[in-house]
């Protein structure tokens, strides 16, 4: 896979690598979900959650902890 953004970290390459493949998919969607995975992986860094999310991922089992996302207040922004 190609990145789309100047540097693209191995864990969002990795969580793209799961990423449902659209039929009519192009160059603007590819950007959009690198950046989306991007956005999530800063805010799972923070609350300690990302390694969670990897393997809930990569064994798609549903044994593994709940993985939360939190919500930008205004004072984030």
């Amino acid at each position: 896979m190609s990145s789309i953004l100047p540097f693209t970290p191995p864990v969002v390459k990795r969580l793209l690598g799961w990423k449902k493949t659209p039929q009519n998919g192009g160059g603007q969607e590819e950007k959009w979900c690198e950046k989306a995975v991007k956005s999530l992986v800063k805010k799972l860094k923070k609350t300690g959650q990302l390694d969670e999310l990897e393997k809930a991922i990569s064994t798609q089992n549903s044994n593994t902890k709940c993985v939360t996302i939190p919500r930008l207040d205004s004072q984030q922004k």
